[in-house]
């Protein structure tokens, strides 16, 4: 069902992507009074701050844990544990220690990932299940048009998803960018990552914090859904890949791909698998992001590139990037 024209007479901005980058910019756009839609493809909010559920047991299956590198960053944090919807996790030793971090705290959503971008969400106009596919201006506003039929329009917009989608779709729209700006964007390289779920038969053998780390291999990190706390009913293993493997299998069939992944962890988590479902994110993380926190792509009507792809790796990064973003829409729109 078509969904009306969004425009009204006030200042607005669409936001395309419920990842934590676009959930930030909605809510730091809303907190200083501009009306705010959001579009995401995904049947639900979050991007890769996802958790599933199958057989009675939970999993965190995208990102697992984040960490501030910076004083803005721990006070979103600070503000996510006194809305209880995240809590620390582990502390890593000393020896493991990233200088980039302020502390050795490591961190998730309460009760589970899903938790933060469902927050922030609560109360915001998001429309799920609607692809955008071209955007068009129109008078002195963007127009967005999907996959489902649905037409919006705002006088600002900004795009969040992976930047390989955000060119896709700038070019089905025919939006020109400069050289040196698509030169940059085009040069962001996504590592993927298989994930597989296992609902195990038993606990497995993890650490105390339910957290393994590899150098070496086909896997990157085993984490227990059970000892995180997440799934406390039914022991479970979330299994990522290394970037390696993900690409090189990334076409196999399901049952390949968790037949080598269980046949190299259950020997040493010392249990079975009695169920398991695999998830393929394509676009993982960037190696190498754009140092910008966020690329203006047009003016008037101001149009803006944003997400984990800038600034810095992981969750801060991509909030990070969503709420300059949203800075940068609203000086132009005031």
């Amino acid at each position: 069902m078509a969904i009306e024209s969004y425009l009204d007479q006030e200042p607005s901005c669409l936001i395309v992507g419920s990842g934590i980058a676009g959930l930030m910019a909605a809510r730091e756009m809303k907190r200083q009074g501009i009306q705010v839609l959001v579009l995401d493809k995904a049947r639900g909010v979050g991007g890769r701050m996802a958790t599933r559920r199958f057989d009675g047991a939970v999993f965190d299956h995208g990102t697992q844990y984040f960490a501030p590198s910076s004083a803005w960053f721990q006070s979103r944090i600070a503000e996510w544990i006194d809305e209880s919807v995240a809590r620390e996790w582990f502390r890593v030793q000393a020896y493991e220690m990233d200088t980039r971090f302020l502390s050795s705290a490591r961190y998730c959503g309460c009760p589970a990932m899903t938790s933060i971008p469902k927050v922030i969400a609560a109360g915001m106009p998001v429309y799920t299940g609607e692809k955008v596919t071209q955007l068009e201006i129109q008078g002195e506003c963007w127009h967005a048009f999907t996959e489902q039929g649905s037409h919006f329009s705002a006088r600002s917009c900004i795009l969040t998803p992976p930047v390989p989608q955000t060119l896709e779709l700038l070019d089905a729209s025919r939006i020109a960018l400069e050289p040196a700006m698509e030169e940059a964007l085009s040069d962001l390289v996504y590592e993927p990552c298989i994930t597989l779920m296992v609902v195990c038969d038993g606990p497995p053998s993890a650490p105390e914090n339910g957290v393994l780390e590899f150098e070496r291999g086909n896997l990157r990190r085993i984490m227990d859904n059970q000892r995180k706390g997440i799934s406390p009913d039914v022991p479970a293993l979330t299994i990522h890949a290394t970037g390696a493997f993900s690409a090189s299998h990334f076409g196999d069939s399901d049952e390949i791909v968790a037949n080598l992944l269980l046949d190299e962890a259950l020997p040493m988590m010392r249990c079975g698998a009695e169920s398991w479902q695999v998830h393929r994110w394509r676009y993982s993380q960037v190696l190498a992001p754009h140092p910008a926190p966020y690329l203006q792509v047009h003016q008037h009507p101001p149009l803006a590139v944003a997400g984990d792809a800038f600034g810095v790796n992981g969750v801060e990064g991509a909030a990070r990037s969503g709420m300059e973003a949203a800075n940068m829409i609203l000086r132009l729109l005031h």
